[in-house]
């Protein structure tokens, strides 16, 4: 499998109570399809703290290949939350599977603005967000499987 052409890691994630993914090709705005996205930008977020701690660089491809999902998708462990443009019905679901909720917005949705919203409706419930009973082993199994399943809608 092809993974990201690019990966950095900035900080040790384990730190953040909260991770948040944006599908952009600038690092400021939201402004991709998740499915045909080039760049994830992962940000850990604190109370009153932000910080980028990983970038994903994948190559441009067309169509819903089961391997380019796959590695956009692993690029968001750890993460609660995608933003991005849009996002194919399907893959919204296999997201929700591994605990990932992804949020549309629109086009040229500003990144900081983002991030200052999610500090200023912090909770003490957020800042003990938990992995949500996760497998740990979840993101080996969706690489593993071998079946794609896109639904086509009228």
């Amino acid at each position: 499998m092809r993974r990201a052409n690019r990966y950095l890691d900035t900080v040790s994630v384990t730190q953040w109570p909260m991770q948040v993914a944006f599908a952009s090709s600038d690092y400021h705005h939201v402004d991709q399809h998740f499915g045909a996205s080039t760049r994830l930008v992962v940000y850990g977020v604190k109370q009153d703290q932000v910080q980028l701690l990983r970038v994903a660089e994948f190559s441009a491809e067309s169509g819903h290949q089961q391997e380019k999902i796959a590695c956009r998708m692993a690029a968001l462990e750890d993460c609660v939350t995608l933003y991005c443009l849009a996002i194919g019905d399907s893959v919204f679901r296999q997201l929700l599977e591994i605990g990932v909720r992804a949020i549309k917005v629109p086009q040229d949705t500003d990144i900081a603005h983002l991030l200052k919203q999610m500090q200023q409706h912090w909770s003490a419930a957020e800042r003990q967000v938990t992995r949500r009973g996760r497998d740990p082993g979840r993101f080996d199994k969706l690489l593993a499987g071998d079946e794609w399943q896109e639904e086509d809608r009228p």
